[in-house]
């Protein structure tokens, strides 16, 4: 009996929180391809093109609008529950709400789960696919740059001349590391440049601490010149270089972790990168908070206007990502410590979850 009533609460769950999911990540495809459609006629982009971009920012996208759909789908399903009468029957066979929830609190665990091998394995990836996509199909323009599992960039500076950067701050107009490689016609390297860094001065990129080596035919160093400061030539700007750079939100937390390791090994001050890192666990938690959230609110609302009370649901997600939006900007800038206050807002609507759920009560 118990082992049917599970599947069968699986089962529901399920279905509605594929829907959710499918529903939510379609319109938000929608509305980013409807904010960018004059664009995409400007480039003269293909229809197929243009889907198959889209179809690699899916995961993202999964990653973005899963909690709300595990909200949605944990209301709906239990309300479906309460709506029907099967909670009080299942009262009357004295089975415990919270055991009759049960089955999707596990499988919004799995969810989880699977979203954080989802962050770590492919979303990461399927966005680096993404952006270089875009700039040889759509845009049409290939991309000069490649960057490797380590972050640094190996960028196309010209026909003869390549650029490897070990860190890049396009805030701060910055790079780290910096080598320039010179090449002939044969591709035979004739000369290399190695700077510890680089800096955007008066509209030009400054070499500091640079030593340039020119080889010969044989590619045996022939003179080795050692500069205090020497300019760059490189007809990029820091706000070009910015599509280079990996944004926070594309790398998994083993990447960040790695990048912010790199950066204090450096010497650059990696803090505030250190909320951003903290985040990612928080934001996968609050998957089940969500959840969570959800089976106590749906026992909340009774039989009656269960689709009203949806945009209840909506609020209180919207309450979460506000409260989340105030809270991560604090941390970044060290207003408060990073751990405290990029999981508060976890502790305090998981705190009304648990609440919720020790007091569960059908509304009959």
């Amino acid at each position: 009996m118990i082992h049917i009533l599970d599947r069968y609460v699986a089962r529901e769950f399920t279905k509605l929180f594929c829907l959710a999911l499918v529903i939510l990540v379609a319109l938000s495809v929608l509305v980013n391809l409807f904010e960018k459609l004059h664009r995409y006629v400007v480039w003269k982009a293909t229809a197929i093109d243009v889907i198959i971009y889209y179809v690699y920012t899916i995961p993202r996208e999964i990653l973005r609008m899963a909690p709300l759909a595990l909200l949605i789908a944990a209301f709906l399903c239990v309300g479906r529950l309460n709506q029907n009468y099967e909670f009080l029957a299942m009262q009357l066979a004295r089975l415990h709400p919270l055991r009759a929830v049960l089955p999707i609190i596990t499988l919004s665990l799995m969810i989880t789960f699977g979203l954080f091998v989802l962050q770590e394995e492919v979303a990461s990836k399927a966005s680096e696919a993404a952006l270089r996509f875009r700039h040889k199909r759509i845009i049409k323009d290939y991309p000069t740059f490649f960057r490797t599992r380590s972050q640094d960039i190996w960028y196309l500076a010209g026909s003869n001349r390549i650029l490897h950067v070990g860190l890049l701050d396009t805030n701060k107009g910055e790079m780290q590391d910096v080598s320039l490689f010179q090449f002939s016609r044969d591709f035979s390297l004739i000369e290399r440049t190695d700077a510890t860094k680089a800096h955007w001065r008066e509209g030009g990129w400054i070499l500091t601490d640079a030593r340039v080596r020119r080889f010969s035919g044989g590619r045996t160093d022939v003179r080795i010149t050692a500069v205090p400061e020497m300019p760059l030539r490189l007809n990029v700007t820091p706000t070009e270089l910015s599509r280079v750079e990996k944004k926070v939100g594309e790398m998994s937390y083993r990447e960040l972790r790695r990048h912010i390791q790199r950066l204090t090994r450096s010497g650059v001050d990696a803090r505030h990168y250190v909320a951003d890192l903290l985040a990612k666990p928080a934001m996968l938690a609050v998957n089940i908070i969500m959840a969570l959230l959800g089976i106590v609110f749906a026992f909340r609302v009774g039989r009656q206007g269960l689709l009203i009370h949806v945009g209840t649901c909506i609020a209180a997600a919207f309450l979460y990502w506000l409260s989340f939006s105030v809270a991560l900007p604090l941390g970044r800038n060290d207003v408060l410590p990073p751990l405290l206050v990029v999981w508060t807002p976890n502790v305090i609507f998981g705190s009304i979850a648990l609440v919720g759920l020790l007091r569960l009560r059908p509304q009959i």
